[in-house]
């Protein structure tokens, strides 16, 4: 019995044939499974995230205050001689010193800075005159605090400071702890809550050196617009740095409510790649199995062409006998 037959004239054109469906169905059965495995492990999930902001801690700027006296372009900033010693670095583990030690030789510097100031001045400046601004400075930076948040994103870095006795503390609405940290406090822990190392009191000095060299604030001075530059450059140099913490504790709050956000939003969109990878899949399982089917019918159609053939080859040959 016959299954198919095809005159040897349209053989050409039948293998052409099969020969395009068969790559098409293969190459599409291909594709369509390496498509739908991918969008069903979700490794198409991650696009069109929200993107965070840069959160790095930033240092107070001398600008802004030098703006509020500036009425025509900066002149370069004049070097003056300072009379005190080149400062040590601050060895981070303070716990076995005295703090009041540690702010007394930041109010000396600090003060010697504003002697330096007044001699570049041609001003008196008596030793009464440091010893009462030292005391004064000193009494401003002991009172300088910085609050920082404990919650479940630092634990790891900052669960022995949080429990930690002695330390100011409020328990927020969220239940999160505040810290309310000194001066040496938050140079000791930046690098657990910043991530980063920020030594307030260098930091301080530089910012109240970079005034006190300042042409604009030298003219302020001359002309009584600053009485206090050196208390003054203190003051702004607190109120700048609590508004950078306060920026970079709100833009850490809002990139971790992206994370979240991104978060959802990649599971749901998994979960709807999940049910277009199936409808993929199936697809591409259906082209494969078309490519089988076909396969199995140019398999069977050889096999009967060549049975014909070799039928024919002896009826032709019982034909010849009998007729011999």
């Amino acid at each position: 019995m016959k299954l198919f037959y095809i005159e040897d004239k349209y053989i050409l054109i039948y293998r052409f044939v099969i020969i395009v469906v068969l790559t098409l169905t293969l190459v599409v059965s291909l594709c369509g499974g390496i498509f739908g495995i991918a969008k069903w492990s979700g490794l198409l999930s991650a696009n069109n995230q929200i993107e965070k902001k840069d959160n790095d801690f930033k240092q107070p700027d001398t600008k802004e205050f030098l703006d509020k006296f500036s009425k025509k372009k900066q002149k370069p900033k004049t070097e003056i001689k300072k009379n005190e010693e080149k400062s040590k670095k601050e060895n981070n583990d303070v716990n076995d010193v005295n703090i009041d030690v540690l702010f007394k030789q930041q109010a000396e510097r600090l003060a010697s800075l504003q002697k330096a100031f007044m001699d570049k001045q041609q001003k008196e400046f008596a030793d009464l005159e440091l010893t009462t601004l030292k005391n004064n400075i000193l009494k401003i930076i002991k009172k300088l605090e910085i609050p920082v948040i404990c919650d479940k994103n630092n634990e790891e870095q900052t669960k022995d400071i949080c429990d930690k006795l002695g330390l100011k503390r409020k328990i927020l609405k969220s239940g999160n702890q505040l810290l309310i940290l000194n001066t040496i406090d938050i140079t000791q822990y930046s690098k657990n809550f910043y991530n980063e190392d920020v030594n307030y009191f260098e930091l301080q000095y530089s910012f109240v050196s970079n005034i006190l060299t300042n042409e604009i604030a030298i003219e302020a001075y001359k002309k009584g617009e600053i009485l206090t530059p050196t208390i003054n450059g203190i003051n702004e140099f607190h109120s700048q740095f609590r508004k950078n913490n306060r920026d970079y504790w709100q833009t850490r709050a809002e990139n971790f409510k992206i994370d979240d956000k991104n978060e959802q939003k990649s599971k749901l969109k998994k979960m709807n790649d999940q049910a277009e990878a199936l409808s993929i899949l199936m697809y591409s399982g259906g082209a494969f199995g078309i490519f089988i089917s076909i396969m199995f019918f140019v398999i069977f159609y050889r096999i009967e062409r060549n049975l014909n053939k070799i039928s024919e080859l002896n009826i032709n040959v019982l034909e010849n006998l009998k007729n011999n």
